[in-house]
């Protein structure tokens, strides 16, 4: 395990010019985003001299901290064991290129650190990870004065949501009822449980009213469950990170596996008020000295907008980076959309003339003709082994990877041969798009691929790295693992055993109905704005219980807190609203089914079921529609987990 993490530069671009002899493809414009992987929260040590040399928290914090003595502690954190880390919130000068101008534009965003882009935070199963939020925005006065429960406001007002973990929502831990006002420091403390499957997850702030606009602003950072177990010859499965290891990058020059997905919406000002438009295009511009920033909500975050103004999603906070690669070495991607405002549908596609490449294509027109015209060569595939954090029971080939805010993707795929590549978004359409309307296709990134092996086959490649990889395996499981392989299946890696309607039926409880919304200037779920002192809805512990989902106005991606859940139906939605016609297997659903998640993307023409089980944690947390700017205006709900009665219900709360 990585104790004293750094922040490393994997690759530069400048080698890579020195290699090929030229200029590469995103120097086209007058300057191009360097790439480099997010950086690595460094842990802090319990040695009091170590930590006051790493700039550790104000004493009276501090202090609150260090309940073993300091000797334990440091072995705690040597062991393992523990971990701690410190992420201050502030305003950070940064940069993000703008592919129109050729030039990077200034801006001041809140953000976690000194960086601007949100550090990767690692875990282990059995750790307790202690992670101390300290909130250094300025204060705003009257800030909640005359303004309603779900009209956005106090956008220096925090907390943390560690999305996708299955840990406790209560207390110290994932727990997003909290406001943690400007000036306030407060010691998140999650106890990962030694079964947690190993993952790709996230953090991000979750107070109600702030949270579209710090996410918008750049505050999401990837959060990564590593595990070392392996199969057992008694049923345990392990975690794919074993199978995988021998594709992890190589050393800190080689290329990161870790991508995440942004829109930042900044916009610069005028004395008036107003944002800086180009007079012709009317597209958002900063002129020069000008510095991008996000504090506007109706402006800058409401529908619409984001396409209106012209900006590019990020990737690990670059605009259109070059990737330096190689070709016939298989890689692992885990993606993390922590975008508020666009859906992607990802590809990988060999450039078949970079000369048609555009680097300054600023209309949603002219990046979708770029696309058209220059990335026209042989598909990348792509082969999902797990969604949402949580590693799937087959392999699933695609060659469009659908990523809606929220979503977490972790793919292997191989460059078939040296050469440039597009990695672009190919478009939503209307219904499956988180922007309501029609989504163009725009190039997000391109790979400059050298050296390595011609890949024929991809399929056969992927099959046969990962069968040389299982075949270091003990022999328990060995064989089992590599016929697996060679049926495009990880059976012994899934971390969650399957939901049955026998199960469902057991528990005997009523299907719960979730339905989304928009009525007016009203934010809905089931008919109702959120409400702070009302529970929507009690779910009983150990129990099994089937929840379908639908959304009769617009498009919208649901996700719940705590315990994932199992999709069994994805199907069209008839003029009575129920399900009808055959299950949907292709567009974004495909390889849905029966597969785990914690988001997923209701579509207003479909109608999904799924089933959940309520396992170890009780307590109050949220499920809500991850555009995060419709959960700040209330389309939200409130949930909890309560112990059973011992008769087939809810046990009464508190001494009764």
């Amino acid at each position: 395990m990585q104790k004293h993490a750094r922040w490393e530069i994997r690759f530069c671009l400048f080698a890579m010019m020195a290699l090929h002899g030229g200029v590469s493809l995103a120097q086209q414009a007058e300057q191009a985003p360097v790439f480099r992987p997010p950086p690595r929260l460094p842990a802090q040590s319990a040695e009091p001299a170590q930590a006051k040399r790493a700039g550790a928290m104000a004493e009276s914090f501090r202090a609150g901290t260090n309940l073993l003595s300091p000797g334990a502690e440091s072995e705690a954190i040597r062991e393992g064991r523990q971990q701690h880390f410190i992420l201050p919130i502030k305003y950070t000068q940064g940069r993000i290129f703008n592919p129109a101008t050729g030039k990077f534009d200034a801006v001041n965003l809140r953000s976690y650190g000194d960086e601007f882009v949100a550090p990767t935070i690692d875990m282990e199963p059995g750790q307790t990870v202690r992670i101390g939020l300290q909130n250094q925005l300025p204060a705003e006065p009257d800030c909640n004065v005359g303004r309603g429960v779900n009209e956005p406001h106090c956008f220096n007002t925090t907390n943390l949501h560690s999305h996708g973990l299955w840990v406790s929502p209560t207390g110290n831990s994932d727990n997003v009822l909290l406001s943690l006002y400007p000036g306030v420091n407060f010691e998140y403390e999650y106890n990962v449980p030694d079964d947690h499957p190993a993952g790709t997850f996230w953090y991000h702030p979750h107070r109600h009213g702030s949270t579209s606009m710090q996410v918008g602003s750049g505050m999401a950072g990837m959060l990564i469950i590593r595990g070392d177990r392996l199969p057992k010859g008694n049923g345990s499965n392990g975690d794919l990170d074993v199978l995988l290891k021998p594709f992890a990058p190589r050393s800190t020059n080689d290329y990161s596996e870790e991508m995440l997905i942004q829109q930042i919406p900044y916009a610069c000002f005028d004395a008036a008020g107003n944002i800086e438009v180009d007079p012709v295009t009317q597209r958002w511009i900063c002129k020069d000295g000008q510095v991008g920033k996000i504090e506007d909500f109706k402006k800058q975050m409401t529908p619409g907008v984001w396409k209106a103004s012209g900006r590019y999603t990020s990737i690990n906070g670059h605009v259109r980076p070059t990737l330096p690669m190689m070709a016939g070495r298989l890689y692992r991607w885990r993606f993390v959309h922590a975008g508020v405002r666009e859906s992607i549908a990802l590809r990988i596609r060999k450039i078949g003339d970079a000369s048609l490449l555009k680097a300054t294509a600023g209309s949603p027109e002219e990046r979708a003709d770029e696309v058209a015209k220059a990335c026209t060569g042989t598909d990348v595939s792509l082969f999902e082994v797990a969604a949402d954090g949580l590693t799937r029971a087959d392999i699933y080939p695609k060659n469009t990877l659908y990523l809606q805010s929220g979503y977490r993707s972790d793919v292997l795929f191989s460059l078939p041969e040296a050469g440039a590549y597009c990695v672009f978004d190919d478009g939503a359409t209307a219904t499956g798009s988180i922007s309501a309307s029609a989504e163009n296709p725009k190039v997000l990134a391109i790979i400059e691929a050298t050296g390595g092996r011609r890949v024929t086959d991809q399929k056969a490649f992927m099959q046969a790295e990962l069968t040389a990889s299982a075949r270091t395996f003990p022999a328990d499981v060995r064989d089992q693992i590599v016929r697996d392989i060679g049926n495009m299946q990880l059976t012994r890696f899934v971390p969650h055993r399957s939901i049955d309607r026998a199960e469902i039926d057991r528990s005997g409880l009523k299907d719960i109905s979730i339905d989304f919304n928009i009525v007016g200037s009203d934010f809905m779920v089931n008919g109702k704005p959120f409400k702070p002192d009302r529970m929507d809805q009690t779910l009983i512990l150990h129990k099994a219980q089937a929840w379908r989902l639908t959304s009769s106005g617009g498009s919208h991606p649901f996700h719940i807190h705590v315990n994932p859940f199992q999709i069994k139906s994805v199907r069209r939605k008839g003029a009575d609203g129920q399900p009808t016609g055959p299950e949907i297997t292709d567009g974004q659903y495909a390889g849905m089914l029966n597969t785990w998640k914690d988001t997923i993307f209701v579509q207003s023409d479909v109608v999904i079921d799924i089933y959940t089980r309520y396992q170890r944690y009780i307590g109050e947390f949220v499920l809500h529609c991850h555009i995060l700017d419709h959960e700040d205006q209330g389309m939200m709900q409130n949930v909890e987990v309560v112990l059973p009665d011992g008769k087939g219900g809810a046990a009464a709360q508190g001494h009764h």
